[in-house]
């Protein structure tokens, strides 16, 4: 009897764990559930080689409901399920094109193990536009001005990319006429070297949704000079001479001043002076207008525009005379050696004041030959004129050079002609 007992509790373990194993392992009714999973669109460089693109996708994940043995059923979950779409059978753009996608398990799962009951969505839906690409215009959008005594050279404006190229649908991109990068200028006292974000516009200058454009570059470089501003006087230098002194000479030039930019350093080397040229009198035989091109170190720029300016020369109170001297001096012959004067006579013309000029007469006037350094040879040498007292403004205008040998003393093989050596002593008055 005990034995009988024992052989029933058996079966009846063996019974229910065979019922077990059937119902939480083999069961082929079982069901599950399959959330989330995603859907991968297949071949969509096949839609790129076609020109198209997707613009919209009705769903990325889907659900699955499976059905079949519990064992096949535990070797699945979202991870190792796929969900495939096809889209090389789009060929044309398009709203609300419907997709199926297939469904593939894990290699260690058999194909046919499982029934799908249902698939939510069973379908997918795109639209599917044109893809261009177009190159488009970068602007620059000024906000503000540099502070007081700075200017920033927009005209001259770097960016490392004049225009971008951007791809995406046609809707989008024919709306996109231009990138604009904004330029705060305010309180900016130092030259612009960014890296710069941008924004992609129509042309009234309104953003354009452009989530589905790509370009290529997220960021631009951009450089803008800015620098410190002053305005500078403008001067000529004067050279005295022949007989005119800066009393007689009335100068006006066309610019007194120029505004100039360039850096602190620059800037204040500079000065508050700019000299244009120089005013030489002893060039100057009547009224004149002088041109000069007005100079500017390296990395200063003329803000004015204006690259050159006039001197309007006007002469007063002078009068000139000519004189024929054929008295020649000489002064200053070095030791050891003699000079024969080749010129025996030579005109020189003398200008002044007018009433000295009106007074002056040849008993007025020695001209001179200064041979202070003179080296043995022929040669040509200056005249300066020494004037009695009463001419002290009176001075050379215009004269030849004088024409000598100097050769060492002794060596002279004929008379020389009439060489004083001229006692200047006597009339210190004036030199000319």
């Amino acid at each position: 009897m005990k034995n009988k007992l024992i052989s029933v509790a058996l079966s009846i373990f063996i019974a229910t764990a065979l019922w077990l194993y059937v119902i939480t392992t083999v069961s082929p009714g079982s069901k599950e559930t399959y959330y989330n999973i995603p859907v991968v669109l297949a071949n969509e460089s096949v839609l790129t080689e076609r020109g198209l693109m997707i613009t919209y996708q009705s769903s990325t994940t889907a659900t699955l409901v499976l059905s079949g043995n519990r064992s096949d059923l535990s070797k699945v979950d979202q991870s190792n399920i796929t969900l495939k779409a096809d889209l090389s059978a789009i060929y044309e753009p398009g709203t609300q094109i419907p997709i199926s996608y297939t469904t593939s398990f894990p290699g260690n799962v058999a194909s046919n193990a499982f029934v799908i009951e249902s698939k939510t969505p069973g379908r997918i839906y795109l639209n599917v536009e044109r893809r261009v690409s177009k190159a488009i215009p970068v602007e620059l959008k000024w906000i503000g001005s540099a502070p007081e005594g700075f200017i920033a050279d927009r005209d001259n404006a770097v960016l490392e990319y004049p225009t971008i190229q951007l791809t995406g649908p046609q809707s989008v991109a024919d709306q996109i006429e231009k990138a604009v990068i904004e330029v705060d200028l305010t309180d900016q006292r130092e030259s612009i070297s960014w890296d710069c974000t941008y924004t992609l516009c129509n042309a009234a200058g309104e953003p354009v949704d452009a989530g589905l454009i790509t370009t290529n570059a997220e960021q631009i470089h951009l450089e803008v000079k800015i620098q410190r501003v002053k305005d500078v006087q403008l001067v000529y230098q004067l050279v005295e001479g022949g007989g005119a002194k800066a009393e007689n000479a009335q100068i006006t030039l066309s610019m007194d001043k120029i505004r100039i930019s360039g850096s602190e350093a620059a800037l204040e080397l500079m000065g508050d002076q700019l000299v244009v040229g120089t005013i030489d009198l002893t060039e100057i035989s009547e009224d004149t207008v002088k041109t000069f091109t007005i100079p500017l170190d390296e990395g200063i720029t003329n803000l004015t525009g204006v690259a050159e300016v006039t001197a309007d020369i006007r002469l007063t109170g002078l009068g000139t005379k000519d004189f024929l001297i054929r008295q020649i001096n000489v002064v200053n012959v070095p030791e050891g050696l003699e000079v024969e004067l080749i010129t025996q006579e030579l005109t020189v013309k003398l200008r002044g004041p007018s009433a000295q000029i009106a007074a002056l007469t040849d008993e007025d006037v020695m001209i001179v030959v200064d041979f202070t350094n003179a080296e043995v040879g022929t040669a040509t040498f200056p005249v300066r004129a020494v004037f009695t007292d009463g001419f002290r403004d009176v001075g050379i205008f215009r004269s030849d050079s004088v024409s000598a040998s100097v050769m060492p003393l002794g060596t002279m093989t004929s008379e020389p002609a009439e060489a004083t050596e001229a006692p200047l002593s006597e009339a210190p008055q004036a030199v000319g």
